[in-house]
């Protein structure tokens, strides 16, 4: 499924106008970042105004004002069902909640984009890889994503903080996947 810039500019714009602060974590973070257009994927965001699992309630009822479903995420937390120009945009919405753990200090330090006029905030490129190898998911995705960001320009410092955020032990494993993926960390 592809969405466009638009439509994530509608669903942010949505989303603040019932108090909802959300961060883009996935994917397209990385496409905005390396300039894309057409999306493909979900959606990924981190809810930070409200708890996806305990304020559910705030999220079906702006799915049902919008004319939206909801449906679930394999972790269990609420999904939106958003109908675009073709087919459904699927916005996954997360909080720190068993596999997911993203320091808070990647969620304040994001990229800002103004799209149709809405403020949109996304973790930086280099705090999504580290996301990315620490969950272990799609090494190849990670690796053509490294090149990719290689080109436009990769701050290092910024991987090797955002790696320092997680316990010793951890570090070590995000570190040996970076390198599988094609970056070396010191």
């Amino acid at each position: 499924m592809s969405y466009s810039i638009k439509n994530i500019a509608f669903v942010i714009k949505k989303l603040q106008e019932k108090n909802i602060d959300a961060v883009i974590i996935g994917d397209t973070s990385i496409q905005l970042a390396l300039g894309h257009s057409v999306f493909e994927g979900d959606l990924d965001l981190f809810v930070i105004s409200h708890s996806p699992i305990a304020d559910k309630e705030v999220f079906e009822k702006l799915a049902e004002e919008a004319g939206w479903e909801i449906s679930t995420t394999e972790l269990g937390t609420p999904s939106l069902v958003v109908p675009v120009e073709r087919g459904n945009l699927i916005v996954e919405l997360y909080e720190n909640y068993m596999d997911v753990e993203i320091p808070i200090e990647i969620l304040e330090d994001t990229i800002e984009y103004r799209i149709e006029g809405v403020k949109v905030k996304a973790i930086r490129p280099e705090y999504y890889i580290v996301l990315k190898a620490r969950q272990g998911i799609d090494l190849d995705k990670l690796g053509r994503y490294i090149r990719e960001l290689k080109t436009k320009g990769l701050n290092t410092k910024l991987v090797e903080y955002a790696i320092s955020l997680y316990l010793e032990d951890e570090q070590e494993l995000i570190k040996s996947r970076l390198e599988q993926a094609g970056l070396e960390i010191t």
